[in-house]
């Protein structure tokens, strides 16, 4: 089973001295026997994703490689 970190380009955060800052967003780490099932899981594991108004389509992916 393949380990996947999901992540967006959208969104932004705050500085310390509260200045707004473009950022990737980090949305969840998910395992699957393939991409696809991997993404399937952070789908259905975290509703929030798409009710905070994230565009599924525009979410980005790493495998990782674990020892």
């Amino acid at each position: 089973m393949e380990e996947y970190v999901f992540y967006t380009l959208e969104g932004y955060t705050f500085s310390p001295t509260n200045k707004e800052l473009e950022n990737i967003q980090i949305l969840g780490f998910e395992k699957g026997d393939t991409l696809k099932e991997a993404f399937e899981n952070l789908i259905k594991n975290n509703n929030w994703i798409k009710s905070s108004g994230f565009n599924i389509d525009e979410i980005k992916n790493r495998r990782l490689f674990n020892d």
